[in-house]
């Protein structure tokens, strides 16, 4: 028993020494593994006509957002149709920590339970606060607030969970904490904002009130750059997945923005793209893309950490 516990104990500093002394890119990064895809054009349940987001829950259970056929439809963790509502024209879609869904529209947004009862709308067009200039994008945080993409105000909007306004920040332009078209947002377990400023092709990270921390991406095709970044989510180990829609793949950063991997290409296979706009991730690190103009959505496995990547097997050798 002296023994085992000796190795154990050596192990686990070996393990740890591997993990910090070895950088990120040797490690191994790469595309997670492709789960399952479902999904078609069409109109009939499991069917999509211009689809943008989804939302996860922590079991795995996935919301989308079913633009041109006017409704929300949810799936289990493995694709299968659970159930649907009717809701006009559906953009962005969030879950609360409560499990209500949280659907913005035109210039509303909505919020309903899980099974799709309404509980309340707020907002209307225009550019006062809670108002809306075509809400897109939406995100809730752990605490249950809410953020709301203001796309043609070039604003966010924080909410109480019942639609009580809150703050805003944002104003058009290129700047720091300014925005062209915000598209989409997420909130990681840190407690911070991300933001996909579409026709800037950058993402931006703001605290929970507003105050800029840091932009990544820029206009191109190389590792790191964006073409029309769709609205971003961040995993349990806290990798920003941003969906590259014009560059037909899907590209993790860290939480300061510094590029770790991509996966995609063009094209209708399994792993492929046309055109992803939105990302989500469930309770086990699973993440989930709207595959929008190949009317799918596809399940990829959680990206494997450092500490995952390395093997007992090889640390065990060392000390043979």
């Amino acid at each position: 028993m002296r023994t085992k516990s000796i190795l154990s104990a050596l192990a686990a500093i070996a393990l740890a020494t591997t993990v910090a002394s070895v950088p990120p890119e040797a490690l191994g990064y790469g595309a997670p593994a492709f789960v399952r895809l479902w999904g078609s054009a069409g109109a009939a349940t499991g069917q999509f006509s211009f689809a943008h987001f989804l939302a996860a829950s922590p079991d795995g259970d996935v919301y989308v957002a079913d633009l041109l056929n006017n409704r929300i439809q949810r799936f289990d963790v493995n694709g299968g149709f659970v159930s649907q509502w009717a809701t006009p024209f559906p953009n962005g879609i969030a879950l609360g920590p409560d499990g209500s869904v949280y659907v913005s529209a035109d210039h509303h947004v909505s919020r309903f339970t899980a099974s799709g009862a309404p509980l309340e709308t707020w907002g209307v067009r225009g550019s006062a606060d809670g108002e809306f200039d075509y809400a897109l994008g939406i995100a809730v945080d752990a605490d249950g607030y809410v953020y709301v993409g203001d796309w043609l105000n070039h604003r966010i909007q924080k909410f109480t969970a019942n639609g009580v306004f809150v703050t805003k920040w944002g104003t058009e332009g290129a700047g720091d904490g300014q925005f062209m078209l915000p598209f989409g947002i997420s909130c990681d377990h840190a407690g911070f904002v991300y933001v996909a400023d579409g026709h800037t092709h950058r993402v931006q990270k703001f605290t929970l009130t507003g105050t800029f921390v840091t932009g990544f991406g820029s206009f191109g095709s190389g590792p790191g750059q964006l073409d029309s970044p769709g609205a971003p989510s961040v995993d349990p180990d806290g990798f920003v997945i941003v969906p590259d829609g014009g560059n037909h793949r899907i590209q993790a950063f860290r939480p300061d923005g510094s590029f770790v991997s991509e996966w995609g290409s063009f094209g209708t296979g399994a792993g492929q793209f046309n055109h992803p706009t939105a990302a989500a991730h469930d309770g086990s690190g699973a993440v989930y893309i709207v595959d929008k103009d190949n009317s799918r959505v596809q399940k990829f496995a959680a990206i494997a950490t450092p500490a995952r990547r390395v093997s007992w097997g090889s640390v065990k050798a060392r000390y043979r």
